[in-house]
């Protein structure tokens, strides 16, 4: 696999979920004991990695630190903003194309949505952000308890993620990438494969919600590392 052009990992470690908030954290030890394995097995690949397994943005960064890689990417925001676009389209009653807007953060419950430069038509408008966050937060657990897992979502956004970081598409999408040591949901610009952050200006309160989804990711992080520790590797 070292000689592929790109890997995307997206296994799913055999455990129950029985969260009832937070439902992708509880996936954090079993799915990083085998993230952590791949990372060690795949070390020295240099290509573009895009990361799908959940908790995403805390897996992207097991991941990058734990195999070396500086080219490592997790989908969790752009499924996010795809997400959002459709809901506030629906409430407005425009087509998703007219919708321009990001969340940002964490993928889970604390993402952020970036309603502060949102437009709709290219105007400024007014976004119900406790109607779409409730709307996004309920969705783990329709899926859960529909068909147990989504497939074309994250199917559509690895696909845009792979064109970008092998240089087929420039443009903009929201990856997990590195902020101030944490991996987290941010709007990335490639051009020719090289990604550039562009975070709008935020707003105080979304500057204060992005601050949150730091500290809870570092935790995360802090708290899977101390625990495989723990475990022997395999």
């Amino acid at each position: 696999m070292k000689s592929c052009d790109a890997i995307v990992l997206c296994p799913r470690a055999a455990f129950a979920n029985d969260h009832t908030t937070d439902i992708r954290m509880a996936g954090l030890i079993a799915n990083g004991a085998t993230i952590r394995h791949l990372a060690q097995e795949l070390a020295g690949f240099t290509g573009p990695v895009v990361v799908v397994t959940n908790p995403v943005d805390v897996m992207t960064r097991l991941y990058a630190e734990a195999s070396g890689s500086t080219r490592v990417w997790g989908i969790g925001s752009s499924t996010d903003t795809a997400r959002y676009g459709l809901i506030l389209a629906r409430t407005t009653g425009v087509p998703t194309r007219a919708v321009h807007g990001h969340v940002i953060g964490e993928h889970g419950d604390l993402a952020v949505i970036r309603a502060s430069s949102t437009t709709v038509n290219g105007r400024a408008a007014r976004i119900p952000v406790q109607a779409i966050r409730a709307e996004m937060a309920a969705r783990p657990d329709r899926i859960a308890a529909g068909i147990g897992r989504v497939r074309s979502g994250p199917a559509a956004a690895t696909v845009a993620a792979l064109a970008r970081a092998l240089g087929v598409t420039d443009g903009v999408i929201e990856l997990s990438a590195p902020r101030d040591g944490t991996y987290l949901g941010m709007p990335l610009h490639f051009t020719s494969g090289h990604p550039t952050v562009c975070l709008p200006r935020l707003g105080a309160e979304e500057q204060r919600e992005l601050a949150a989804a730091e500290v809870k990711l570092q935790a995360a992080y802090y708290h899977l590392c101390s625990t495989l520790k723990e475990m022997p590797v395999s």
